[in-house]
């Protein structure tokens, strides 16, 4: 068990056979020692994500003992999930398509503590791309397709294994979906965790622990955009009540905003220290976006020079090709785990910076969202 102390104004709050599949709100019941089987627990299918008023919507949401908050950008729910005899392996898995909305938007699947006193858990932070899905199939986007793209992609899906935040995902929890919409057309989103039994004989289930640090994410009308990176570094402490043995800290980093230049499209170094000792140097960046390309209908294209025998040529590329902070239009943010090692049991500091973070203005935008948590055996 450990005390903590945290910062307020950063506080945030593909199916696979033989699974027995569970909806919202749906009891289940194991024997004493948990169950056997392989299990999937919905939380939405083919849900409306969008902004804007939806009486209809808020009143089918409520009924399953839902919430929709932040003019629909963000549906809360209550889930059942299961308890197992062995260790299971646990998969985050989204399913994506644009209902209208032709930008990249950022989006994650979370979860949430029960009295809100502790950061949002992101158990999958996404990132749409340009309009796949409703402008897939539209004659006047497919002048914009690559010769070796033989046709634009009608959805996108995610997988990241979340087995190690088994311990929050037991009994009675609550997820939510946020997507950072602010068109009424919006996104179509279906979103599940699949539980995947141990067929080992004697595969032990870990006693391992989680400890929510910080998110630093908008999530909800009440909050603000963090900026304060630029400024310095964020300090999460904590008294660890006893020892705490193989921690591991899971970070999570993107940077947005900034335009040509700005922390989206410029790699910025990050430092973290506990207790005043260096434990991760690093860059988050992606440049492989290009990849994503065959997602990314709406994508602005433009033309740039290049070589070719040696004469120049003007060579298409697309706005979602360009190289981002730990992010592109249709991929995952990648986790990043730092091997801690035991922490004693007393008091203990990490700190978080970005020593090249640029200043938020109305016009650059430039922030950074960043989350981490600890994971430990007590």
């Amino acid at each position: 068990m450990s005390a903590f102390n945290f910062s307020p104004q950063i506080f945030t709050s593909f199916v696979i056979t033989s699974l027995a599949l569970i909806s919202c709100g749906e009891p289940i019941s194991y024997g004493p020692n948990g169950t056997s089987r392989d299990v999937s627990v919905v939380f939405c299918n083919d849900l409306h994500v969008h902004f804007g008023a939806d009486s209809v919507q808020a009143q089918a949401w409520a009924e399953k003992g839902g919430q929709r908050l932040d003019g629909g950008r963000l549906l809360t729910a209550h889930v059942k999930c299961p308890t197992f005899k062995k260790q299971p392996r646990v998969w985050a898995r989204v399913s994506l398509q644009s209902a209208g909305d032709p930008w990249d938007k950022q989006g994650a699947l979370l979860l949430l503590s029960a009295d809100k006193t502790e950061p949002a858990v992101e158990l999958m932070r996404f990132f749409t791309p340009f309009g796949v899905g409703h402008y897939s199939d539209q004659e006047r986007t497919d002048e914009y397709r690559p010769v070796y793209i033989p046709h634009w992609e009608d959805s996108v899906s995610w997988e990241v294994d979340v087995t190690h935040l088994l311990p929050l995902l037991q009994g009675d929890v609550e997820l939510g979906v946020h997507l950072d919409t602010w068109t009424d057309e919006g996104y179509r989103v279906s979103a599940r965790l699949d539980f995947e039994a141990s067929k080992a004989q004697r595969h032990v289930l870990q006693q391992r622990k989680v400890q929510p640090l910080l998110n630093t994410l908008k999530h909800t009308a009440d909050q603000e955009i963090y900026t304060g990176f630029a400024d310095g570094p964020v300090e999460v402490s904590w008294k660890a009540m006893g020892p705490q043995r193989d921690a591991q800290l899971h970070y999570i980093a993107s940077g947005h905003g900034g335009h040509d230049g700005g922390d989206e499209f410029t790699p910025q170094e990050h430092v973290v220290q506990l207790d005043g000792e260096e434990v991760l140097r690093f860059t988050p960046w992606r440049d492989d976006c290009a990849a994503f390309r065959r997602f990314n209908p709406t994508s602005g294209v433009w033309t740039e020079p290049a070589p070719w025998k040696g004469d120049t040529i003007q060579e298409r590329i697309a706005s979602s090709d360009y190289s981002r902070s730990g992010w592109c239009p249709g991929s995952t943010a990648e986790v990043t785990v730092v091997k801690l090692g035991n922490l004693r049991p007393g008091p203990h500091t990490l700190s978080f910076e970005i020593p090249g973070a640029q200043q938020y203005t109305d016009s650059t935008q430039n922030f950074w969202n960043v989350s981490a948590l600890l994971t430990f055996t007590p």
